[in-house]
């Protein structure tokens, strides 16, 4: 059985760097997930990192990144059988699941997870908002500039962080008033552990300030060299225009601080349906497929 344990924030330059070039997958391959959601581990297969991830009763693994991929899949099928569970990877593009099905011969179940699917997105469009598509984002954007001229975009560090954290509490609690048997303790977890643990992450992100205070932030973290991952957003909802102003003065701040990144992963919906109807109003240039392979039973 391999030796999995808890992820710690020491772990990211090993786990980063792997991750890091891995090639076109979603938001699970981030240090930052990894880290701050659920039950996450992480166990080493002599140099390459391998993840197993616990959702409630449901349990998957990453699909190792490493060059001898049969090898490493073979540990894992091994690992379950010991763990006693079904051995299940997530997360797979779908070249990688046709190359395990061709590994492994009628061994797998492989469906797409459309409710995982990323969306994402080409950066100096949500820069520019341009084209009649996103006119109503425009339009939104514009009474707010109105509303509020004074309004600041603040970049986040770590002496606005408490003024964040204060502001994510009041945003939870009044969502639980309105939506009850709305379940957001586990995103409320994930975001105290990213504030936490926001240089050790290397998060960035903004807040957007009025006279009334924060109305909104947005912070994520670059995983590949031509993406960064939007992990945190939040705003207040009865504020028109605070969620997509948000969303453009993050797009400008990183397509300013790091010309080379071409996209905004703005990760899944979850199967949300309010959550899904936000992310396809903005036209993503990609969703971003993954499938989950499992052993047969």
């Amino acid at each position: 059985m391999l030796d999995f344990r808890k992820i710690v924030p020491e772990d990211r330059e090993i786990i980063h760097n792997n991750l890091f070039h891995s090639g076109a997958h979603g938001c699970e391959y981030s240090f930052a997930n990894l880290f701050c959601w659920a039950e996450q581990a992480v166990a080493l297969y002599g140099a390459t990192p391998l993840y197993f991830c616990r959702y409630g009763s449901w349990t998957c693994y990453l699909v190792p990144q490493c060059e001898n991929l049969k090898e490493a899949v073979d540990t894992l099928l091994a690992d379950a059988k010991e763990r006693r569970v079904r051995f299940r990877l997530f997360g797979a593009t779908p070249a990688e699941a046709e190359a395990l099905q061709s590994l492994y011969p009628g061994r797998f179940t492989a469906r797409s997870m459309r409710d995982g699917y990323d969306y994402v997105y080409d950066i100096e469009r949500l820069c520019g908002l341009r084209g009649r598509k996103l006119q109503a984002k425009r339009n939104h954007c514009n009474h707010f500039e109105q509303a509020y001229p004074d309004y600041r975009v603040l970049p986040l560090t770590k002496e606005l962080l408490p003024r964040c954290v204060e502001f994510t509490q009041g945003w939870h609690e009044e969502h639980t008033a309105a939506h009850p048997y709305s379940d957001t303790s586990e995103e409320k977890a994930a975001i105290q552990k990213a504030f936490r643990y926001f240089d050790e992450l290397h998060m960035e992100g903004i807040a957007l300030e009025t006279e009334d205070g924060i109305v909104a932030f947005s912070m994520g973290n670059r995983i590949r060299e031509d993406t960064f991952d939007v992990n945190f957003e939040k705003a207040r909802s009865e504020i028109n225009g605070a969620y997509p102003m948000v969303n453009r003065e993050l797009a400008r701040l990183i397509h300013s601080r790091y010309p080379e990144v071409k996209y905004l992963n703005r990760e899944d919906d979850m199967g949300i349906e309010g959550l899904r109807r936000a992310k396809e109003s903005y036209y993503p240039d990609l969703l971003l497929e993954k499938v989950v392979l499992e052993e047969r039973r």
